[in-house]
Parts: structure tokens; sequence; C-alpha cells
């Protein structure tokens, strides 16, 4: 006596990205982090600081969701400018 159908259970989940990485995620006035946000589903938080070297994303959504974020934030962090130099220079 259902609906049919089982509806996915919303999780959260941590990343971290290094400070320098932040404004290449946010993007000028917020504009890619919630293009992110609208594309996956999930419902994205950037931690401050606070004198600290990275920063903590929290990611909230179905497991789809996140792994949606999670795919976009590699995505937008590979295809600027900014995160190529700091992928470069990790190696």
């Amino acid at each position: 006596m259902g609906g049919g159908y089982m509806q996915e259970q919303v999780t959260t989940t941590q990343v971290t990205i290094p400070n320098e990485l932040a404004g290449t995620i946010i993007g000028k006035g917020g504009d890619r982090i919630n293009r992110i946000r609208s594309e996956s589903g999930s419902r994205i938080e950037v931690g401050n600081t606070y004198g600290n070297d990275e920063r903590i994303i929290t990611i909230t959504g179905t497991p789809h969701q996140i792994q949606s974020a999670q795919y976009l934030l590699q995505q937008s962090v590979r295809t600027s400018e900014a995160g190529r130099r700091y992928l470069r220079e990790q190696c």
C-alpha cells in the first residue's frame, strides 16, 4: 500500500579545498556555485577559513545529487586557469 517508489535518503558529505581555489569554485558574485547548486539539486555551503589554509564545502542532498555536485565542483577547478595552475603546482 505505498506509492510504489522509495524516496532516496538525504545525506551530507564534506570536501576540503585549498583557500586559493575558493574563488574559482564560488565564481564572481557566487555565479558558479549557484549554477552548481541548481544543476545538481544539492545544497552547498562553503565554510570560512578562520586562519586555516583550507575551506570545508558541505554538500547536502541525495546520493545522486551529491555525486553530481562533486563532479561539477571538480570540473570547475579543472576548467579554470587558477585550478589548472594549482594542479600543475601539486605535481
